[in-house]
């Protein structure tokens, strides 16, 4: 019997690079909204955190859902998730070691968006692990979801998805169809390349509404990094902008993210040249 899995998701402990606050909700409401969505199960991926596993393990426990302990950690050639692991693995390894940490500890190493446009992902490297992430539902050019698919095909790579959940309204966006009921069943059927995907992408209301959140919480510290790094003119431009993004309810900025759409896909398909 095929049960929902999401295997990739967000709580406020994922902190961002570049902006503090990330993700949003808690973990226990991520396990709630899991268990409301009908999810038999859910892996809170934290950014470089296990902070969100005992209060998830335990909301699990009430809900009647399975708890999956996993990681996205920054390797020294990208992201990687270490799924089904019992405790943190620190950033900054060597790929090798990092994946070598999470067999270690009974886990699976699984490529996140590996040719996300940001950079982020580990794109070729992707043969050394253990299954590839082959559509994320918050990746918002759809080729490079298309090519890492491509890709893991050609390497006979076991194939997951998810919704890179940094909100409860993005959650479950993206599911696994697995035939599991445990945290070993689930790792050995993902191995075994028997998790079914099912594709579907996070609305861009979604996501704008996220960025609005994300940036209204951390509104103080890019307000001191616009002073200390922007000139007179860009600063005042740009608290202007903030401000109007942060407190506006208009369309607008819904209707510009999918303008451009287009313009992703072009740049995405040009740097993808490079990976064939």
């Amino acid at each position: 019997m095929f049960r929902k899995f999401e295997l990739h998701c967000h709580s406020h402990y994922s902190k961002g690079l570049t902006i503090p606050s990330e993700g949003i909700p808690s973990p226990v409401e991520i396990v709630r909204k899991a268990r409301e969505l009908g999810f038999s199960g859910v892996a809170i991926t934290d950014h470089s955190s296990t902070g969100a596993w005992d209060s998830a393990r335990k909301e699990a426990r009430k809900q009647g859902i399975l708890f999956i302990p996993g990681l996205e950690l920054e390797t020294r050639e990208g992201q990687v998730i270490g799924l089904g692991i019992s405790e943190r693995i620190k950033d900054d390894l060597p790929l090798e070691e990092a994946l070598d940490r999470i067999r270690e500890q009974g886990g699976l190493a699984i490529a996140p968006h590996p040719f996300d446009l940001r950079g982020h992902g580990i794109r070729n490297s992707i043969k050394h692990l253990d299954a590839v992430e082959t559509f994320n539902a918050l990746c918002t050019d759809r080729l490079v979801n298309r090519f890492a698919e491509m890709k893991a095909r050609r390497l006979g790579k076991p194939m997951v998805c998810g919704s890179d959940a940094h909100t409860l309204e993005m959650l479950g966006t993206a599911p696994n169809l697995i035939d599991a009921r445990d945290l070993d069943s689930v790792l050995k059927e993902i191995s075994r390349g028997r998790a079914e995907i099912v594709k579907n992408y996070i609305p861009v209301r979604y996501i704008v509404e996220w960025n609005r959140q994300r940036f209204a919480k951390s509104y103080q510290y890019i307000l001191n990094y616009m002073k200390e790094n922007y000139s007179s003119p860009r600063l005042w431009v740009s608290g202007k902008l903030l401000n109007t993004f942060i407190n506006s309810k208009s369309n607008f900025w819904t209707l510009a993210a999918k303008t451009s759409l287009p313009l992703l896909s072009i740049y995405g398909a040009f740097r993808l040249l490079w990976d064939l």
